[in-house]
């Protein structure tokens, strides 16, 4: 057993962030998204059934750098055709928030139109399926670098 691992965090998906290094690509996507068609050949897909998005949202920014090489390391898809706001977006934004991460996003969370958003969807170096049910409850990461402390 390890210490200081948030509970939601499985030994394939500890495993996966790990094994990523910077600049990798990161999803974490509602129960209604089809993990199989995201991501490159390579890609880590890991299920976390049962789990909310902001619960994994929340133990990964606890356990990785997010990149601050790009202005958008952490981008939702806007919802279209009227379709209101999700209501994890507001949890999202506060995880965010309050993570150490934060300061790395001189724009905060970037919202992205359909296309855009998921224009990485073959890019993804990791893609996890949650028990999130609210519809646009996916969420892009970035992976960025530890720094040596000076």
């Amino acid at each position: 057993m390890l210490k200081n691992i948030p509970t939601c965090m499985s030994p394939d998906l500890l495993r996966a962030l790990c094994a990523i290094g910077h600049g990798s690509k990161i999803m974490i996507c509602d129960g209604n998204c089809d993990i199989n068609t995201l991501g490159h050949e390579k890609a880590y897909r890991i299920r976390i059934d049962g789990v909310g998005g902001a619960e994994i949202l929340k133990a990964i920014l606890q356990l990785i750098p997010l990149d601050d090489y790009i202005d958008n390391s952490v981008r939702i898809c806007n919802t279209d055709n009227g379709i209101p706001a999700p209501d994890v977006w507001k949890d999202y934004e506060d995880i965010v928030r309050n993570s150490e991460e934060y300061y790395k996003l001189p724009n905060g969370i970037q919202y992205l139109d359909d296309p855009d958003f998921w224009s990485v969807s073959k890019e993804l170096d990791l893609v996890i399926a949650t028990g999130e049910r609210d519809v646009y409850g996916n969420i892009f990461l970035q992976k960025g670098v530890i720094r040596k402390e000076s």
